[in-house]
């Protein structure tokens, strides 16, 4: 499937849908009809039961260099406003199941916030992470400002935002920004063996869990406990549940059946 003339890549096979940014000569800067190609794409991928595992990628040695300035750059604040603008998507972080991400060369600006929305976030060793928006005289618009804080910590996420400079991949990891680091080229290979390995677990366990974590970094954390608990006493009714505890006291690898 492709869609918005090719500014979007999407192939799903065995419940996991790979979906590619491919603006490659703009280093997949994020135009207005690039998001609206993306958003489409993941609203119908978060409806779909039959994916399971999202995998979020660039083409051409980039994930993405953020929003597209040129794109941007005759925009009033009315016009802004009334389009609720963000520069970046606003269905990724809805999406119900999880999302691993494949970076290589620069995610910046809203390319970085999207590494901030997904779930397991796969980088090649010279990849670089940052929000220069600063530089260019405005700010983060989807998250950046809010998701970075919470993952890495308000005084290195202010050094970031406020000065624009980047991480290497490997400060990124130690700073918990991203999840493993691979050889460069070697980042959707191993997204997608991840993919691979979390197609075969219980979708709907996959997306409690996804949902308990998500919902425990907007709320104290009793009522993120109180909500864990509730999804955890949800999975009992699950058949996937009763596979999963068959297989264990029988020593065979669970068939789950993903309800």
């Amino acid at each position: 499937m492709t869609t918005g003339e090719q500014t979007i890549l999407c192939h799903t096979a065995d419940g996991v849908a790979e979906v590619v940014l491919n603006r490659p000569r703009a280093r997949n800067a994020l135009s207005r009809p690039l998001i609206a190609a993306l958003d489409g794409t993941l609203e119908r991928l978060a409806a779909d039961d039959s994916v399971r595992v999202v995998i979020l990628t660039g083409a051409g040695g980039h994930f993405a260099a953020g929003a597209d300035l040129k794109d941007m750059a005759s925009m009033t604040a009315q016009e802004a406003a009334a389009a609720d603008f963000a520069g970046c998507s606003h269905a990724l972080p809805r999406l119900p199941q999880p999302v691993v991400v494949a970076v290589e060369g620069v995610a910046l600006g809203g390319g970085c916030e999207m590494v901030e929305m997904a779930d397991i976030v796969i980088a090649g060793l010279g990849a670089r992470f940052g929000h220069p928006e600063v530089t260019a005289g405005t700010m983060p618009g989807a998250g950046g400002t809010q998701r970075l804080p919470r993952l890495v910590g308000p005084a290195l996420a202010l050094d970031l935002l406020l000065t624009g400079r980047s991480l290497t991949a490997a400060e990124a990891l130690s700073a918990g920004l991203v999840s493993r680091v691979v050889d460069d080229g070697q980042a959707l290979g191993t997204a997608r063996a991840v993919a691979r390995h979390l197609s075969t677990l219980s979708a709907p366990v996959l997306r409690a869990v996804k949902a308990a974590v998500r919902r425990g970094q907007e709320v104290p954390l009793s009522a993120g406990l109180a909500e864990e608990r509730r999804l955890f006493h949800r999975t009992f009714a699950l058949d996937d549940r009763r596979e999963g505890m068959s297989a264990f006291a029988e020593k065979r690898p669970p068939r789950f059946q993903h309800r």
